[in-house]
């Protein structure tokens, strides 16, 4: 398996796997349209962050998504992973750990201070993933609110 960012010629599968996230978390897909202005954001601005993939057996079997942003606590950026997503016929064979090795791999080469990421309260299995391999809830509880026409 190999992780790395994603390129033009992954843009059909990668939004395929993408589908998958939102009918995993029961979200509208927002269109291709839409999504693919956002993976072009990604790829024309790499200072706002990377979409990680990985690749195993010549298909795309996951992805992460990572923003760059600014902590005031820390005067410094930090990054994100806003998204952590495995097809599920992929599960159990590495592919999650490896994103998120990659993530961190991605993070530090980068000179981040820090990688952030919130899950679904009730997505206990991410949890459970996220504590074998480091990660500790922190000390904010999330709030979101939607705003504008988006």
């Amino acid at each position: 398996m190999v992780v790395r960012q994603a390129r033009f010629e992954d843009r059909a599968p990668l939004i395929e796997l993408i589908k998958g996230y939102f009918a995993f978390y029961h979200v509208p897909f927002v269109g291709e349209t839409k999504l693919g202005a956002l993976l072009d954001a990604l790829d024309q601005h790499p200072d706002r962050g990377a979409q990680l993939v990985a690749e195993a057996d010549g298909r795309l079997q996951g992805f992460a998504t990572l923003y760059s942003c600014y902590d005031t606590l820390l005067a410094d950026r930090i990054l994100v992973m806003n998204d952590l997503f495995v097809d599920p016929a992929a599960r159990d064979r590495g592919v999650g750990a490896a994103l998120f090795d990659a993530s961190l791999a991605y993070a530090t080469g980068h000179g981040y201070l820090r990688l952030d990421w919130v899950t679904a309260e009730d997505n206990h299995g991410a949890q459970r993933f996220y504590e074998r391999h480091g990660g500790r809830r922190g000390p904010w509880v999330s709030y979101s609110a939607t705003v504008g026409a988006g």
